[in-house]
């Protein structure tokens, strides 16, 4: 059962990453490198302004099978409401006072169509966080499913029907992409709403946010740690290098895929159990099957000539091998951080997730600011990657600690192997 939820997961996440690249193909070849670093930039601010957001939906993993999903969704929808009128004043206050500072965060026109997407966004995340909650797996992928296949039905749409060149493209796809699933969640939820969990909103509020807050505030810091290197790379090199960059980071995190789902898989099974025992084992035996079949298809990528690569996305992106490359030990790492962090959250502990993004921030700015003059995008690379690492190094002390396990329950066996080659099988079977 296990194994048919990871393989159902990681089958739909394997469509996602092939529908990005898909993706990135249209973008590479009708948008060019600069349209294609706005609109990176354009989805990072959605994507921070989401970090904030995600402050409640986050938690509705853990609190699903703990409380109403009507009361949730109410408390949800409120504060996304919220933080979306205090992102909106913010840019209103810079752009009174600090222009340049806006312009250099936000691409120029495109703050509401920011705002707009994180509030659709928004309620797309929080019905499927419900569906995880519930283990409903099977409507949850769907949903996922639904989302990356709109995305690159409606930007293929947008490109070669309505002849949008630009960025605008993007942006529109976003559009559908966001507000269809989020209307078919509601739909598939159909939740019931009473005057009770009305009056219960307050003290429901503030446990959320209690819970939320350090869980959120460290996938603030670790949305930053992965994304910050944008800006440094827009205010050294300019947008044509930050789409090359954000091209090869598309392309890794395809492969980060595999471990998210695993960790999807984990932390539903955990929040659903009170048993440390079985979140130690589980946890140990996904992180190995995390990392191993990650490192499998990186040895793929990074097998794929740099003339394949300008062959498919023009000769603009052929540095993407070395942002591969260097990315690459990052990648591995972040196979076994998703692991850890989705255990720390489900057995109620997400502090040492925060002091882990804590630790990979403090050094990924002294090293980005460093290397990134020196070797320009592989600068990034390498700053990114030892970054994670330190990460995942303290996330292990950390669950040691916690879990008295050893360094040799960590290493992979035969029975791990022999696991790996039969989900493979299984894969291709189905």
């Amino acid at each position: 059962m296990l194994m048919r939820s990871i393989l159902s997961t990681s089958g739909t996440r394997i469509l996602n990453a092939i529908a990005g690249l898909l993706l990135l193909w249209i973008a590479a070849n009708e948008l060019g490198a600069e349209a294609w670093g706005i609109s990176g930039i354009i989805l990072l601010d959605i994507s921070l302004i989401l970090l904030f957001v995600d402050m409640m939906s986050s938690t509705l993993v853990y609190f699903t099978p703990r409380r109403n999903p009507g009361s949730l969704m109410i408390v949800s929808y409120f504060w996304t409401l919220f933080v979306t009128m205090v992102a909106a004043m913010i840019f209103a206050l810079l752009y009174l006072f600090a222009p340049t500072v806006l312009n250099t965060l936000v691409p120029k026109a495109y703050a509401g169509h920011i705002l707009m997407l994180v509030i659709l966004n928004s309620l797309h995340s929080i019905h499927m966080n419900i569906l995880l909650g519930k283990g409903k797996m099977a409507a949850f992928n769907s949903l996922f499913s639904l989302q990356f296949s709109l995305m690159l039905a409606a930007m293929a749409a947008f490109v070669y029907w309505a002849g949008i060149r630009s960025e605008k493209a993007f942006v529109f796809a976003l559009y559908v992409s966001y507000s269809i699933p989020a209307c078919a969640g509601l739909f598939i939820i159909k939740p019931r709403f009473n005057r009770q969990q009305v009056l219960g909103f307050r003290a429901l509020l503030i446990e959320m946010m209690r819970f939320g807050s350090v869980m959120q505030l460290s996938g603030v810091l670790h949305l930053l740690n992965k994304r910050i290197s944008y800006f440094f790379i827009k205010a050294f090199t300019g947008y044509a290098a930050v789409g090359i960059y954000n091209s090869g980071v598309q392309l890794t995190e395809g492969l980060r895929l595999i471990g998210q789902s695993i960790s999807l898989v984990q932390y539903s099974r955990i929040s659903n159990s009170n048993d440390t025992e079985y979140a130690r084992l589980i946890s140990i035996r996904l992180l190995k099957f995390s990392v191993l079949t990650t490192t499998l298809a990186l040895l793929v990528l990074i097998a794929i000539p740099r003339s394949v690569f300008e062959h498919i996305l023009t000769r603009d992106f052929g540095d993407i091998t070395l942002v591969i490359l260097s990315l690459s030990p990052g990648v591995i790492a972040l196979s076994a951080n998703t692991i850890f962090s989705h255990y720390f959250s489900g057995t109620g502990k997400p502090a040492y997730n925060l002091t882990a993004a804590l630790i990979g921030l403090g050094l990924s700015i002294p090293l980005l600011l460093l290397f990134i003059p020196l070797w320009g995008l592989t600068g990034a690379g390498i700053g990114t990657s030892l970054a994670y690492l330190a990460t995942v190094v303290y996330q292990w002390f950390m669950f040691r600690k916690m879990t008295k396990t050893k360094l040799r329950e960590m290493l992979p066996d035969r029975n791990d192997f022999r696991e790996l080659m039969k989900a493979i099988k299984m894969l291709r079977h189905k």
